[in-house]
């Protein structure tokens, strides 16, 4: 069997979706998985039994895997509000996430440890969303008590988007607070030292950015080499989304990819040997996540480079199908309500477009008889664009209604200087580290790249057809 990993994922994926659509008591999932689970452990002779009994195994694994997900434990903090109650809850935890301020409200996770209503107090635990009407200092691993209401969150229209989205990251209930009366500040700390001396870095490397460039340069780059994108205008976001340039926004495989090169680079002039070169590196993406608020686009593309590193560790070629299917079972057996995550699909799809049409395509169009390099390097980047965006098209399409055929040619021109702009901003960050008067040398090609890459982008989208919505 060529690649069995990839035949494994597809049958475990398969379960996935078959469990999200079919209804099976947990018990009954459970009890087939054991019974095929003894079959294929005292081991089946007739080796396409056993094959089918392997792959039927990796099918149930898939969908007992996403019925466990949606069991919480007794103690969770769901489990002790009861649905449109009035209730006021007293809830005691700590802040699990950087609070950001965005749409006027300031949100932040806060991991509960007890919970308090109609004077009885209970242990608990689970993650509630904090919605904030008014600004205020607060930071990672604050003890905090919120006095106030618990609801689930709301459902827009006939959508179940926005509570299905707060689901998978394990949130089911949100605690709105309209004033400074209904929070109580503690002394104590809690949370790991090491997230918390990330999100400082961050925090110091946001106020070197925002030093040496302009507001609206400043929010772009630390979207870009940050992921914080709370500064950029809706119009500039509206913008990209209709470019289909958005991604550029997240830093995601494309901003890792670029920090493990620098990162590699670097090491390899110091003479550092090949392990020590990949353990280093491997470290600095763990970091890097950390640093970045570790979302989801950033984890799933660190996983899909320390997938490869290790590859590489281990002396081995890496394979592409093998190397995504690994990263994507990594982080479906750990989440698997991931899989119907827009991001997650958009992610691996789109890599996977990539690999799949763009030799077919550069095949078609005999790529290798082009003696111009120049021309051969527009029509390279013009196959990759066009194999992105085909295999990314449907998914888009029934999820943001937008078709924008302008994104081929957008990303042609804006990811080669999104990439400069990247590069510009981590060697900015770094010399305002280490040499503070070097960043403004570096701030002006950034801001003028930065300049160059929102004017391009507003030309594209006024093209005749460039984005259609339906």
């Amino acid at each position: 069997m060529k690649r069995p990993l990839v035949i494994l994922a597809v049958f475990y994926v398969l379960g996935i979706i078959l469990a999200g659509l079919i209804r099976l008591d947990f018990w009954l999932v459970m009890g087939v998985a054991i019974v095929v689970f003894a079959c294929v452990s005292l081991g089946v002779r007739e080796k396409h039994l056993f094959l089918v009994s392997v792959l039927f195994l990796a099918l149930l694994a898939g969908g007992l895997n996403l019925k466990n997900s949606h069991r919480l434990p007794g103690c969770h903090i769901r489990n002790f509000v009861a649905h449109k109650d009035n209730a006021v809850y007293c809830l005691n935890g700590f802040i699990a996430s950087q609070p950001e301020f965005k749409n006027d409200h300031l949100w932040f996770i806060l991991r509960a440890r007890q919970i308090q209503a109609d004077k009885l107090r209970y242990k608990c635990c689970g993650e509630v969303l904090v919605k904030m009407d008014f600004k205020q200092a607060l930071n990672y691993g604050e003890n905090l008590t919120l006095i106030g209401g618990l609801g689930r969150p709301q459902v827009f229209s006939r959508s179940q988007g926005y509570r299905d989205f707060l689901a998978r990251q394990g949130i089911y209930l949100i605690m709105p607070i309209q004033n400074h009366r209904q929070i109580i500040r503690q002394d104590k700390f809690s949370g790991g030292q090491l997230i918390r001396g990330c999100l400082w870095l961050r925090f110091y490397l946001e106020q070197i950015i925002s030093r040496h460039l302009p507001a609206l340069p400043a929010s772009i780059l630390s979207a870009m080499v940050l992921g914080q994108k709370q500064g950029i205008p809706w119009l500039v976001s509206n913008s990209m989304i209709k470019a289909g340039t958005v991604h550029i926004l997240v830093v995601s495989g494309f901003n890792v990819g670029i920090v493990a090169f620098v990162i590699n680079l670097l090491l390899k002039i110091l003479r550092l040997p090949r392990k020590g070169r990949i353990i280093l590196t491997a470290i600095c993406l763990l970091i890097y996540c950390l640093i970045t608020g570790a979302t989801n686009p950033v984890i799933r593309a660190t996983v899909m480079g320390l997938v490869f590193l290790a590859a590489y560790l281990l002396k081995r070629e890496a394979d592409i199908y093998n190397s995504l299917v690994s990263a994507a079972l990594f982080i479906l057996v750990i989440n698997p309500r991931q899989l119907f995550d827009v991001g997650f699909q958009l992610s691996f799809i789109s890599v996977l477009a990539i690999v799949y049409f763009y030799p077919k395509l550069k095949a078609r169009v005999h790529l290798e008889s082009c003696k111009i390099k120049i021309l051969k390097f527009i029509i390279e980047g013009c196959l990759v664009s066009f194999s992105a965006w085909l295999g990314t098209l449907v998914i888009i399409a029934l999820n943001f209604r937008i078709i924008a055929p302008v994104t081929v040619l957008a990303n042609i021109l804006i990811v080669p200087l999104a990439t400069l702009i990247t590069l510009c901003g981590f060697i900015l960050v770094l010399s305002g580290l280490i040499y503070p008067d070097l960043a403004n040398l570096f701030s002006l090609p950034t801001m003028a790249l930065i300049t160059l890459l929102l004017n391009i982008n507003a030309s594209l989208i006024k093209l005749p057809g460039a984005y259609i919505y339906f």
